[in-house]
């Protein structure tokens, strides 16, 4: 018997990379590629070049001119329009309550790139950011291979509730009074915060250990069951960053737009990280169990 096909959201939140070969959606090209090709990193304490989607605002880029600036800022805007309009329109119940993350393009070779351990991004981790907590929303990633002629190689290996029973524990899982965010993420109204608002909850704080502890372990590098994947120059891929563990080890120049998904709108709200992580018994709660 022929079992149904699983929707994109299903494929997503069971921790698949789903690939688009070629990118469904429109692409810069001729001298906007080119120029994108160009810009640089303004100092090695940049990772990327980054944009703000709301109002433009591009950092991480040496500056030439005014020009310059406000040609890079159009060209992010305009990717970061044609990127959300097509995924809106793929992922409609996620979009209607999603928060637009940064746009970045990512200039760098990953394979001779010079980051201090816990910023590289070929050693296999969940994302997790310091600096724009989720409370709780999934992190929708997707990416562009915009090298027109190299591909961009990744590897993918566990899913968060595997890693989340190896190693949660040792971790640090939160404790004490973390009934806000419990009852937030319950109620569905995480990933409806304004950005000027939000706060670190016991969960942003886990989830960062989390992601510091992976990239740290030179048992979980060694010993992970990984599986290559390569993408094509002018090809897409999405997945939930924080759903599947996985590493970039090659490639220069991918466009890439992160969007905060909140759980009231997964088809599987049961399996979302921090669904996951409140099930788990805290430390507080162990100890008390003893």
């Amino acid at each position: 018997m022929t079992q149904p096909q699983l929707s994109l959201s299903e494929r997503l939140e069971r921790d698949e990379i789903v690939t688009f070969d070629p990118c469904p959606f429109a692409l810069p090209t001729g001298d906007d590629l080119a120029f994108l090709l160009q810009q640089r990193l303004h100092s090695t304490a940049h990772k990327n070049i980054s944009c703000n989607p709301s109002d433009g605002h591009c950092t991480g880029f040496v500056q030439h001119s005014g020009d310059q600036v406000l040609r890079l800022r159009g060209l992010m805007r305009d990717f970061s329009a044609h990127a959300t309009h097509w995924l809106g329109k793929q992922l409609p119940t996620y979009a209607s309550a999603w928060q637009l993350d940064r746009v970045t393009l990512r200039t760098e070779e990953e394979a001779t790139r010079k980051l201090r351990r816990t910023s590289r991004n070929d050693l296999l981790h969940f994302d997790a950011f310091p600096s724009r907590p989720t409370q709780g929303s999934r992190i929708l990633r997707l990416y562009v291979n915009v090298n027109p002629t190299d591909d961009r190689v990744w590897v993918a290996a566990e899913t968060f509730q595997a890693v989340l029973e190896k190693y949660g524990a040792t971790v640090g899982l939160p404790t004490g009074d973390h009934s806000t965010w419990v009852r937030r993420i319950g109620q569905g109204l995480v990933g409806l915060f304004q950005p000027t608002t939000r706060k670190r909850t016991a969960y942003d704080d886990f989830m960062l250990r989390l992601h510091h502890f992976m990239k740290n372990s030179t048992e979980y590098q060694e010993l992970a069951s990984k599986r290559l994947q390569q993408f094509r120059p002018g090809s897409a891929w999405l997945l939930f960053a924080d759903g599947v563990s996985h590493a970039e080890l090659r490639g220069q120049f991918a466009l890439e737009h992160s969007y905060f998904v909140a759980t009231s709108t997964l088809v599987l709200p049961d399996e979302a990280p921090s669904s996951l992580v409140m099930r788990q018994p805290s430390h507080m709660d162990q100890s008390r169990a003893a």
